[in-house]
This record gives C-alpha cells, structure tokens and sequence, in this order.
C-alpha cells in the first residue's frame, strides 16, 4: 500500500503533496495512542452528587442559559 502511495503523490503537483502532507499530519495528531484507561472507580469518594441534584435552577440561573 505505501509504494502506490509513493507512485500517486510522485504523480501530483507539489501543492497538492503539500496538501496530502498537511492531510498526513492532522490525521497523525488526532490518531489516539495506546493508553491506559483509568480503572473503574478511580475518584470513588473524591465527590458527592448532593440531593437535589435533578432540582430546578433558580430563575437567577436559568437566565443564563436562556436567550
């Protein structure tokens, strides 16, 4: 697969190379590397969901999210 990728790009005008090359690059930084996922309960007890969590937000609040 690379050597007829090498034959396409030889083929292109340098502008588009560059564009592939660019291309190249953005995909390279937002492939994900290998990590270690965090193991379930990692911030076990680090915080509490307080009881009235599902309560309406004052009408103060609520103005902010609203147009």
């Amino acid at each position: 697969m690379i050597e007829r990728i090498i034959t396409i790009l030889r083929d292109l005008p340098p502008e588009r190379q560059a564009e592939i090359l660019d291309f190249a690059e953005f995909l390279k930084k937002r492939t994900p590397r290998d990590r270690m996922l965090r193991p379930y309960g990692f911030c076990a007890g680090e915080f509490q969901v307080p009881d009235d969590f599902d309560a309406p937000l004052p009408g103060s609040e609520m103005e902010l999210f609203e147009p």
